[in-house]
Protein backbone atom coordinates (compact mmCIF):
# COMPACT_ATOMS: atom_id res chain seq x y z
CA UNK A 1 0.00 0.00 0.00
CA UNK A 2 1.39 3.41 -0.94
CA UNK A 3 1.84 6.16 1.64
CA UNK A 4 -1.12 8.45 2.23
CA UNK A 5 0.95 11.12 3.96
CA UNK A 6 4.44 12.07 2.86
CA UNK A 7 6.71 14.40 4.76
CA UNK A 8 9.13 16.30 2.51
CA UNK A 9 12.28 17.18 4.39
CA UNK A 10 14.55 17.70 1.39
CA UNK A 11 14.92 21.36 0.49
CA UNK A 12 15.35 22.14 -3.20
CA UNK A 13 18.30 24.07 -4.52
CA UNK A 14 15.77 26.13 -6.44
CA UNK A 15 12.18 27.23 -5.83
CA UNK A 16 8.96 25.53 -4.68
CA UNK A 17 5.72 25.82 -6.67
CA UNK A 18 2.19 24.51 -6.22
CA UNK A 19 -0.43 24.06 -8.97
CA UNK A 20 -3.97 22.85 -8.39
CA UNK A 21 -6.91 21.44 -10.41
CA UNK A 22 -5.57 21.19 -13.97
CA UNK A 23 -8.66 19.25 -15.12
CA UNK A 24 -7.56 18.16 -18.58
CA UNK A 25 -6.13 21.55 -19.64
CA UNK A 26 -2.84 20.14 -20.90
CA UNK A 27 -1.73 23.06 -23.12
CA UNK A 28 -2.45 25.61 -20.39
CA UNK A 29 -0.58 23.46 -17.86
CA UNK A 30 2.46 23.11 -20.10
CA UNK A 31 2.50 26.86 -20.84
CA UNK A 32 2.32 27.69 -17.12
CA UNK A 33 5.18 25.32 -16.28
CA UNK A 34 7.48 26.13 -19.20
CA UNK A 35 6.75 29.78 -20.03
CA UNK A 36 5.50 31.41 -16.84
CA UNK A 37 7.22 29.44 -14.05
CA UNK A 38 10.13 28.30 -16.24
CA UNK A 39 10.56 25.19 -14.10
CA UNK A 40 14.11 23.91 -13.64
CA UNK A 41 15.42 20.61 -12.31
CA UNK A 42 16.48 22.41 -9.13
CA UNK A 43 12.85 23.31 -8.32
CA UNK A 44 10.12 21.35 -6.58
CA UNK A 45 6.67 21.29 -8.22
CA UNK A 46 3.72 20.15 -6.11
CA UNK A 47 0.43 19.26 -7.81
CA UNK A 48 -2.76 19.17 -5.76
CA UNK A 49 -4.86 16.64 -7.70
CA UNK A 50 -7.72 16.70 -10.21
CA UNK A 51 -5.59 16.23 -13.32
CA UNK A 52 -8.47 14.64 -15.21
CA UNK A 53 -12.10 15.28 -16.25
CA UNK A 54 -13.92 18.41 -17.49
CA UNK A 55 -11.16 19.56 -19.87
CA UNK A 56 -10.41 18.08 -23.28
CA UNK A 57 -7.08 16.31 -22.66
CA UNK A 58 -6.94 14.42 -19.36
CA UNK A 59 -4.46 11.87 -20.72
CA UNK A 60 -2.20 14.68 -21.96
CA UNK A 61 -2.00 16.22 -18.48
CA UNK A 62 -0.80 12.96 -16.94
CA UNK A 63 1.52 12.29 -19.87
CA UNK A 64 3.19 15.65 -19.23
CA UNK A 65 3.52 14.97 -15.49
CA UNK A 66 5.11 11.59 -16.25
CA UNK A 67 7.36 13.21 -18.86
CA UNK A 68 8.63 15.74 -16.30
CA UNK A 69 9.29 13.04 -13.70
CA UNK A 70 11.04 10.78 -16.20
CA UNK A 71 13.28 13.65 -17.29
CA UNK A 72 14.60 14.50 -13.85
CA UNK A 73 12.19 17.21 -12.73
CA UNK A 74 11.11 16.93 -9.11
CA UNK A 75 7.33 16.69 -9.31
CA UNK A 76 5.14 15.71 -6.36
CA UNK A 77 1.54 14.93 -7.38
CA UNK A 78 -1.33 14.39 -4.92
CA UNK A 79 -4.60 12.49 -5.16
CA UNK A 80 -7.71 14.47 -6.11
CA UNK A 81 -11.34 13.41 -5.80
CA UNK A 82 -11.60 13.00 -9.59
CA UNK A 83 -8.75 10.48 -9.64
CA UNK A 84 -10.33 8.48 -6.83
CA UNK A 85 -13.75 8.69 -8.51
CA UNK A 86 -12.30 7.18 -11.68
CA UNK A 87 -10.58 4.37 -9.78
CA UNK A 88 -13.78 3.51 -7.92
CA UNK A 89 -15.98 3.75 -11.01
CA UNK A 90 -13.67 1.42 -12.96
CA UNK A 91 -14.06 -1.20 -10.21
CA UNK A 92 -17.70 -0.76 -9.27
CA UNK A 93 -19.68 0.29 -12.38
CA UNK A 94 -21.01 -2.05 -15.04
CA UNK A 95 -19.86 -1.49 -18.62
CA UNK A 96 -22.77 0.75 -19.64
CA UNK A 97 -22.47 2.94 -16.54
CA UNK A 98 -18.70 3.21 -16.88
CA UNK A 99 -18.98 4.26 -20.56
CA UNK A 100 -21.42 6.96 -19.51
CA UNK A 101 -19.10 8.04 -16.68
CA UNK A 102 -16.17 8.36 -19.12
CA UNK A 103 -18.29 10.32 -21.60
CA UNK A 104 -19.62 12.77 -19.00
CA UNK A 105 -16.16 13.35 -17.54
CA UNK A 106 -14.36 13.50 -20.90
CA UNK A 107 -11.60 11.15 -19.84
CA UNK A 108 -11.81 8.47 -22.54
CA UNK A 109 -8.09 8.51 -23.41
CA UNK A 110 -7.29 7.13 -19.96
CA UNK A 111 -8.79 3.70 -20.73
CA UNK A 112 -8.14 1.06 -23.41
CA UNK A 113 -10.64 -0.56 -25.77
CA UNK A 114 -11.68 -3.01 -23.05
CA UNK A 115 -12.47 -0.04 -20.76
CA UNK A 116 -9.54 -0.87 -18.48
CA UNK A 117 -7.47 2.00 -17.14
CA UNK A 118 -4.20 1.87 -19.08
CA UNK A 119 -1.44 0.37 -16.89
CA UNK A 120 0.82 3.45 -16.70
CA UNK A 121 -2.14 5.66 -15.73
CA UNK A 122 -3.33 3.12 -13.17
CA UNK A 123 0.16 2.99 -11.62
CA UNK A 124 0.16 6.78 -11.47
CA UNK A 125 -3.27 7.01 -9.78
CA UNK A 126 -2.49 4.27 -7.28
CA UNK A 127 0.79 5.92 -6.26
CA UNK A 128 -0.79 9.25 -5.28
CA UNK A 129 -0.62 10.28 -1.60
CA UNK A 130 -3.37 12.34 0.06
CA UNK A 131 -1.22 15.15 1.45
CA UNK A 132 2.32 16.43 1.65
CA UNK A 133 3.72 17.94 4.80
CA UNK A 134 6.55 20.43 4.39
CA UNK A 135 8.38 22.25 7.16
CA UNK A 136 6.12 25.28 6.62
CA UNK A 137 3.06 23.99 4.70
CA UNK A 138 0.43 21.29 4.48
CA UNK A 139 -0.47 20.65 0.84
CA UNK A 140 -3.81 18.91 0.21
CA UNK A 141 -6.46 18.68 -2.49
CA UNK A 142 -9.57 19.93 -0.65
CA UNK A 143 -8.61 20.62 2.96
CA UNK A 144 -8.79 19.12 6.44
CA UNK A 145 -11.80 18.56 8.69
CA UNK A 146 -10.63 20.02 11.99
CA UNK A 147 -13.92 19.06 13.65
CA UNK A 148 -12.73 15.49 13.33
CA UNK A 149 -10.67 14.03 16.21
CA UNK A 150 -7.91 13.07 13.78
CA UNK A 151 -8.04 15.55 10.88
CA UNK A 152 -4.74 14.34 9.45
CA UNK A 153 -6.14 10.82 9.13
CA UNK A 154 -9.53 11.73 7.67
CA UNK A 155 -8.62 11.03 4.05
CA UNK A 156 -12.14 11.36 2.66
CA UNK A 157 -12.32 14.99 3.86
CA UNK A 158 -8.93 15.70 2.26
CA UNK A 159 -10.54 15.05 -1.12
CA UNK A 160 -14.04 16.39 -0.59
CA UNK A 161 -14.38 19.04 2.14
CA UNK A 162 -15.58 22.44 0.88
CA UNK A 163 -15.36 24.74 3.89
CA UNK A 164 -13.27 24.30 6.99
CA UNK A 165 -11.91 26.36 9.86
CA UNK A 166 -8.17 26.02 10.40
CA UNK A 167 -7.01 24.93 13.85
CA UNK A 168 -3.98 27.08 14.63
CA UNK A 169 -2.88 24.82 17.48
CA UNK A 170 -2.79 21.71 15.31
CA UNK A 171 -1.16 23.52 12.40
CA UNK A 172 1.79 24.66 14.56
CA UNK A 173 2.54 27.65 12.35
CA UNK A 174 2.16 25.83 9.04
CA UNK A 175 -0.10 27.15 6.29
CA UNK A 176 -2.53 25.05 4.25
CA UNK A 177 -2.55 25.29 0.45
CA UNK A 178 -5.51 23.55 -1.19
CA UNK A 179 -7.62 23.41 -4.34
CA UNK A 180 -10.93 21.63 -5.12
CA UNK A 181 -13.30 24.61 -4.79
CA UNK A 182 -13.21 27.13 -7.65
CA UNK A 183 -12.32 30.47 -6.07
CA UNK A 184 -12.40 33.95 -7.62
CA UNK A 185 -8.98 35.31 -8.51
CA UNK A 186 -9.45 38.37 -6.29
CA UNK A 187 -10.20 36.09 -3.30
CA UNK A 188 -7.12 33.96 -3.95
CA UNK A 189 -4.98 37.10 -4.13
CA UNK A 190 -6.61 38.49 -0.96
CA UNK A 191 -5.74 35.34 1.02
CA UNK A 192 -2.14 35.57 -0.14
CA UNK A 193 -1.87 39.31 0.61
CA UNK A 194 -3.42 38.84 4.06
CA UNK A 195 -0.92 36.07 4.83
CA UNK A 196 -3.86 33.76 5.62
CA UNK A 197 -3.36 30.37 7.26
CA UNK A 198 -5.41 28.82 4.46
CA UNK A 199 -4.77 29.69 0.81
CA UNK A 200 -7.08 28.33 -1.92
CA UNK A 201 -5.49 27.91 -5.34
CA UNK A 202 -8.22 26.56 -7.64
CA UNK A 203 -9.31 29.34 -10.02
CA UNK A 204 -11.56 27.01 -12.02
CA UNK A 205 -9.29 26.76 -15.08
CA UNK A 206 -12.04 25.07 -17.14
CA UNK A 207 -14.67 27.74 -16.45
CA UNK A 208 -14.20 30.20 -19.30
CA UNK A 209 -17.84 30.61 -20.36
CA UNK A 210 -21.01 31.89 -18.64
CA UNK A 211 -22.03 29.58 -15.78
CA UNK A 212 -25.25 29.27 -13.76
CA UNK A 213 -23.50 29.63 -10.40
CA UNK A 214 -19.90 30.71 -10.90
CA UNK A 215 -18.63 34.13 -12.00
CA UNK A 216 -16.65 32.94 -15.02
CA UNK A 217 -15.07 36.40 -15.44
CA UNK A 218 -13.23 35.79 -12.15
CA UNK A 219 -12.24 32.25 -13.17
CA UNK A 220 -10.52 30.47 -16.06
CA UNK A 221 -6.88 30.65 -14.98
CA UNK A 222 -4.52 27.89 -13.94
CA UNK A 223 -2.74 29.21 -10.86
CA UNK A 224 0.64 28.52 -9.35
CA UNK A 225 1.96 29.76 -6.03
CA UNK A 226 5.64 30.21 -5.28
CA UNK A 227 5.82 28.87 -1.71
CA UNK A 228 8.95 30.85 -0.93
CA UNK A 229 7.96 34.31 -2.18
CA UNK A 230 4.14 33.85 -2.12
CA UNK A 231 4.04 35.15 -5.68
CA UNK A 232 0.91 34.10 -7.58
CA UNK A 233 1.60 33.18 -11.20
CA UNK A 234 -1.24 32.27 -13.50
CA UNK A 235 -1.93 31.27 -17.08
CA UNK A 236 -5.24 31.95 -18.82
CA UNK A 237 -6.90 28.84 -20.22
CA UNK A 238 -6.29 28.66 -24.00
CA UNK A 239 -7.25 25.05 -24.76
Amino acid sequence: MHQKHIKIVEKPKGRRFVISDIHGCSKTFKALVENKIQLTKDDHLFLLGDYIDKGIDSAGVIDYILYLKENGYKVFPLMGNHELNLLEASQEYNERMFRLFLKINKCKGIVDEQLKIKPHYLDFFESLPYYYELEDYHLVHAGFDFRNEKPFQNYKAMLEIRRFQADTELLKGKKIIHGHTPTNLTDIQKNITNNSLVIPLDNGCVYTKPHKVLDYKQLGNLCSLNLDSLELIFQRNFE
